[in-house]
């Protein structure tokens, strides 16, 4: 019987990616606090908007786990809108120039191939470079 080959884009080869590119923001310092301990790459456009900046640096900001879900004054996750608006003010307050590029790069597509972006990341490259 012939073995059934996955899908370039299955969810073991995004799991696998997402593996190799989160890891890079742990232990460093939360942009807001200088926190070093339960530090996590936030992704600005959500993974779910934006397969195209999921792997992208640029939409990445490293938080403590405070300012990315669980703080009572600024987080990017949290429950409260008044929490995460003062987050976002934060934000393009405070890194005006990521602020702006995020704008500009919101809405981009590119074709997609999670396997390709873990061979990419295995070999050191940009997860979408060809």
């Amino acid at each position: 019987m012939k073995k059934k080959t996955k899908s370039p884009n299955h969810s073991s080869y995004m799991k696998k990616a997402d593996s190799l590119f989160m890891p890079q923001f742990r232990g460093t310092h939360c942009e807001i606090c200088q926190e070093t301990r339960g530090t996590v790459g936030h992704h600005l456009i959500s993974k779910s908007r934006s397969k195209a900046l999921r792997y992208d640096i640029r939409n990445i900001l490293v938080l403590c786990q405070a300012h990315h879900c669980f703080g009572t004054d600024m987080a990017a996750h949290s429950t409260s809108h008044l929490v995460v608006e003062r987050f976002h003010k934060w934000f393009r307050k405070n890194k005006p120039d990521q602020y702006r590029w995020i704008k500009e790069h919101e809405r981009d597509q590119r074709k997609y191939n999670y396997k390709q972006a873990v061979e990419n990341l295995q070999n050191g490259r940009l997860a979408w470079d060809s």
